[in-house]
């Protein structure tokens, strides 16, 4: 799965998932500040900006591996939490 998969896109089509859209756009946000490191979080905040490999490197004074490196922590880290979530909500 890529890291775009991990972090799911709300496609409301009513009122009602536009709510519930809202929540889980929350709660995810919540995980992020949770368990990721800063490092991490400016990571993720540039890459779903549209930002390359090389321009989150060149704008955090970073090598570009620390940055293949840090997202892969995020999508094994909100794998993880989400999958956690998701086991406390079925019990």
């Amino acid at each position: 799965r890529t890291l775009m998969d991990v972090i799911v896109e709300c496609h409301a089509q009513n009122p009602e998932e536009l709510i519930i859209g809202r929540e889980e756009i929350l709660t995810l946000r919540d995980k992020v500040e949770q368990v990721l490191s800063g490092l991490e979080q400016d990571v993720l905040s540039a890459y779903l900006d549209g930002k390359s490999y090389q321009e989150i490197a060149d704008m955090l004074g970073r090598h570009v591996k620390s940055i293949d490196n840090a997202l892969q922590r995020v999508k094994r880290k909100l794998e993880k939490s989400l999958a956690e979530s998701k086991a406390q909500e079925d019990d």
